[in-house]
């Protein structure tokens, strides 16, 4: 909106006169008609108010209403100029038509053909690398509180997998998992500056989200870009008439596809086999049992989520601003679990000698608040029988104990009857009510860069860039209502007789503590950079050159502990903590990173046909200041050639625009695990000199186990090709081939002869290849001005496969049980972190066929069979073989768009396939005590021939593929219906 009126200059009748008299003598002169017509925004078909239209070379215009319409006299061989601030000037002829149609396009639409490359920008039909190009459009069109949960299925190669905890940060891979240890998320870029995530940006304050996925477009990062760039630009304001908007959204969250559980009847009849199998005939669970729940509807109720932003957007010829607020508000599924973040945002750009210098301000201030719950309610919750009660009638909360004497669940019994576990699994319910957590941070970001155009091809970009976070938690714990928790029969006086027996100060027994914890985090980078860019004739040439250092310190993590404060919240403080108990103190110190770089960059096409571009950045990381590898090279190489530009493919009307492209390039990955070299807590400090200065009083100690060679950084070596493409003028996409290998995969080694001397180091243990196809293709249709529709579909497939084990590391790489059985193995050709196990055959039916095959342990009908994979008569480790990987060889995207007048309508899915998911849930099931899916009671082997499938109560269950669970799936994210109001009020 413009709610600044322009002040109209004042004529005198002389020369309204000769106005008047022109115009009557113009018309004479060429029979002029009445034009009519109507402009709309091109992309949202929006009628739009106050466009200048014009006679071109005549001083004669006019503004179109309220309503986008207007009326002007003009003559057939005129033209009329549509003119408004932030869109592209349009030129009609207007020979014989009399009623016009304009939409007119806006320069942000000129956007959508240009992509943010780091350290400056290029035309998407020039690129010679693959980079997927996201519009604020696509980002709010999916309501959700990070950026990265709204473009889930939105670019072809991105695996996103959102936490649904408020307030947490999606993982995201970009082609495949490379890196074993190491940090597996892309780097961000926010205008121009590095960060960890972009959850502290709200939504609506993106103008639009660059993904450079292949190592041509992100080796200008170097080792930081082994898993990706994604280059976020923040919204600036446009010189013109001032625009306010307000976006608001409130949305439910529920869990859809529970898993449906046995109930009391059926748990008491699986529980009673178990006890048959043990041997247990003292007692069993009798009928008619006095408690039935279900804990899921206990635990679980609705979520909301709450959007409100604002901003407001202008500028003149001197300054551009933008100024936006945002809340979201995310209430959990878990009861009191909460997420709240306000973030204020101000993007300024100051402009002088007639735009030859610029300066740009962007600063970001997000508060948040939550407070956590634990997610281990859920698995509670599956486990915990439903013959336990919610809670007793001493209002204590219900946890698994039984009358053996009488069989009934319940702590209710009369002397010499006795009061036994049905299983150790507490009350989800109350475990999600006595975790008293609240955190709160505030993180202030913040960059100033200078411009200045030296000559019209050279200019000089020189950028300050700053992040200082604070963190505060606090944690309340009831320790004595914890302890009378555990025994539900207990009273008060139990536990202050207790605390009278033991010694003075013992904090077992004092009524609760309070944990304080603040961290302090600091990082500031700055880059200089000059940017030549000329074109003579029809060679265009853009060289890049600069040089960049940052620093990043986690000050100080301080941590206090007292007890006996005050229950309730407002006074939750340390300096309220009894004297009885001594305050415990911890303060941790961490060793900064630093990074100094130097990169350039070379990019040139000849007529818009051929392309080479040249990428070279030289790291320096204080991350391996122990080992003397400071220094690393990463290049990249790329050509490109837009068939569609040559002269033979003028006449191929059904193909707008077609290019190849083939690219090669070297990238980095300084994300070693944090304390291989330095995690370090009091008392020991030191004096310790860094690659890039001295940092004075840093704590240091000795590093996990003693790795046998020095790290240095992951390297990730990457080619590939692709073709983009306009068909028909509607269909458009691209197709891309890569092949990624990781070397110097960083991994938690265990030694295959390993002692007491010999503990685990972390090493260069392997090497990962990641290689797939990507394919894009949107159609988009404007069957009318008022009515279009568009469709857009991705795919990729991703092959994962380990080339290389170093011969000292014995491959394992993880467990699934909790008691140690291992069930990933990296192992040559097979995908890292490959699901390792027994290959289930069938069940054993009787004594007879448990004779007749051999069996992992002691074996008795019911139990699972596993294969004799070699036939040696013996079922061990040998037999195990791989099924496969957690990680998904292929994922899609769906997204559908209908714009009518002012109405649309989108849908979007997202899907992942080819992944294997190990259900620990069901192998801990099976084992009595617990719960378990209504599915494994109704199939359960409960003798011989009831089914050769699934096991029997209490059987022993190794790690086998009966667990292994495909993990496919296809999901509507958004379904969204919209209608766009027209400005209400809008002049200039």
């Amino acid at each position: 909106m413009n709610f600044f009126k322009q002040t109209p200059k004042l004529y005198d009748m002389r020369n309204l006169s000769a106005l008047f008299l022109t115009s009557m003598v113009v018309s004479v002169a060429y029979g002029q008609t009445s034009i009519q017509g109507v402009v709309k925004d091109g992309t949202s078909m929006i009628s739009m108010p106050g466009v200048t239209v014009s006679i071109k070379g005549k001083a004669v215009s006019t503004k179109t209403d309220a309503t986008g319409k207007f009326q002007i006299s003009a003559a057939p061989t005129d033209s009329l100029v549509f003119n408004f601030l932030g869109y592209r000037t349009q030129t009609v002829y207007i020979g014989n038509q009399t009623q016009l149609s304009v939409f007119l396009e806006n320069e942000n639409k000129a956007l959508e053909e240009v992509v943010v490359i780091g350290y400056g920008t290029q035309k998407k039909a020039d690129l010679t690398g693959s980079i997927s190009s996201l519009k604020s459009s696509d980002i709010t069109k999916q309501p959700a509180m990070s950026a990265m949960q709204s473009i889930q299925g939105k670019a072809a190669g991105l695996n996103i997998v959102a936490n649904e905890a408020p307030g947490s940060s999606p993982n995201v891979i970009i082609r495949g998992l490379g890196t074993a240890l190491s940090g597996r998320n892309p780097l961000y870029i926010v205008d121009g500056i590095a960060q960890d995530d972009i959850n502290n940006i709200s939504p609506s304050d993106i103008e639009s989200m660059d993904v450079l996925k292949d190592a041509s477009s992100a080796s200008i990062y170097g080792l930081r870009a082994a898993n990706g760039v994604i280059i976020v630009t923040t919204k600036k304001g446009k010189a013109g008439s001032v625009n306010i908007n307000y976006e608001s959204y409130a949305g439910m969250k529920k869990i859809l596809n529970r898993v449906k559980m046995a109930n009391g009847e059926q748990f008491r009849t699986y529980f009673n086999e178990n006890l048959s199998s043990l041997g247990i005939k003292e007692w069993s669970l009798k009928p008619n049992q006095p408690f039935e729940t279900d804990w899921y509807d206990e635990l679980i109720k609705t979520g909301t989520v709450f959007n409100n932003a604002i901003n407001i957007a202008g500028g003149s010829e001197k300054i551009d601003y933008f100024v936006s607020a945002n809340n979201y508000t995310e209430n959990g599924i878990l009861e009191g679990s909460k997420y709240v973040r306000n973030t204020i945002r101000n993007n300024n750009v100051y402009k002088f000698l007639n735009n030859r210098l610029k300066f740009s301000q962007n600063l970001n201030l997000t508060l948040t608040t939550s407070t956590p719950k634990p997610n281990s309610a859920f698995t509670t919750a599956y486990k915990q029988s439903p013959l336990v009660p919610l809670q007793y009638s001493n209002g204590r909360y219900g946890i698994g104990r039984v009358n053996q004497s009488t069989g009934l669940v319940g702590i209710e019994g009369s002397s010499g009857q006795k009061i036994g576990n049905l299983n150790s699994i507490g009350n989800p319910v109350y475990e999600v009510l006595r975790q008293n957590e609240r955190l709160n941070t505030l993180r202030l970001q913040g960059s100033f860069e200078g411009e200045f155009k030296i000559t019209d091809y050279l200019k000089l970009n020189s950028r300050i860039g700053a992040n200082k976070f604070y963190s505060k938690q606090r944690v309340f714990t009831d320790i004595k209502d914890n302890w009378l928790q555990a025994n539900p029969l207990k009273t008060e006086a139990n536990f202050y007789e207790e605390k009278a027996k033991g010694k003075p100060g013992n904090v077992t027994f004092a009524d609760n503590s309070l944990k304080y914890e603040n961290l302090e985090q600091f990082r500031w980078s700055w880059e200089t950079f000059l940017t030549f860019n000329k074109t003579f004739d029809k060679h265009n040439l853009e060289a890049v050159l600069g040089m960049s250092r940052e620093k990043y310190d986690i000050n100080s993590m301080n941590s206090q502990t007292g007890y006996n404060v005050p229950g309730k919240e407002q006074y939750w403080n340390i300096d309220l903590a009894s004297d009885e108990y001594q305050l415990i103190t911890r303060q941790t110190y961490y060793t900064p990173r630093a990074l100094a770089s130097y990169f350039g960059r070379v990019q040139y096409n000849y007529d818009s046909r051929y392309y080479v571009t040249a990428t070279l950045r030289r790291d320096a990381s204080s991350v391996f200041r122990n080992t003397g590898k400071y220094w690393g090279t990463f290049p990249s190489f790329g050509i490109g050639w837009t068939a569609s530009n040559e002269q033979f493919m003028k006449d191929v009307n059904w193909i707008s625009f077609f290019k190849v492209r083939a690219n090669y390039g070297h990238l980095g990955n300084q994300n070693i695990p944090l304390n291989v070299f330095n995690i370090f807590s009091s008392p020991v400090s030191s004096n310790y000199n860094y690659v890039f200065g001295p940092e004075q009083n840093m704590v240091y100690g000795s590093a996990k186990g003693t790795p046998p060679v020095d790290l240095s950084w992951e390297i990730t070596k990457e080619a590939g090709a692709g073709i983009d493409f306009t068909l028909f003028n509607n269909l458009s996409g691209s197709v891309d081939y890569y092949h990624k290998k990781n070397t110097n995969t960083i991994l938690d080694v265990t030694p295959i002869y390993s002692s007491p001397d010999e503990k685990n180091y972390y090493a260069h243990g392997a090497k990962v290849v990641n290689q797939g196809v990507e394919v894009t293709l949107n159609w988009n249709k404007t069957i009318s001005p008022e009515f279009s529709y568009s469709v857009g579909v991705n795919y990729a497939y991703n092959n994962n496969k380990v080339t290389e084990v170093v011969h000292t590391f014995d491959g394992a790489t993880g467990g699934s049980l909790n008691n140690g059985e291992i069930t990933k193995q990296l192992r040559v050709g097979q995908p890292i972190y490959a699901w390792w196990m027994f290959e289930s055959i069938g069940v054993y039916q009787d004594e007879n066929d448990v004779a007749s095959h051999p069996s992992f342990g002691p074996a008795k009908p019911g139990y699972l069979k596993y294969k004799d994979q070699n036939g040696d008569g013996v079922i061990d480790t040998r037999d195990k073989k791989f099924f496969g990987s957690f990680i998904p060889s292929s994922t899609y995207g769906i997204n559908l768009g209908i714009n009518y007048k002012a109405i649309d309508f989108n849908v979007s899915g997202y899907g992942v396939a080819g992944n294997k998911i190990y259900n620990g849930m069901k192998s801990t099931r099976i084992d009595g005590g617990e719960n378990i899916a209504l599915s494994t009671f109704e199939n359960r082997w409960t003798g011989p021939g009831s089914t050769n499938v699934h096991p029997g109560a209490e059987r022993a269950i190794w790690a086998s593929n009966y667990f292994l669970e495909s993990g496919s799936y296809f999901r509507i994210n958004n379904i969204t219906l919209g209608y766009t109001f027209n400005r209400l009020y809008s002049t200039k």
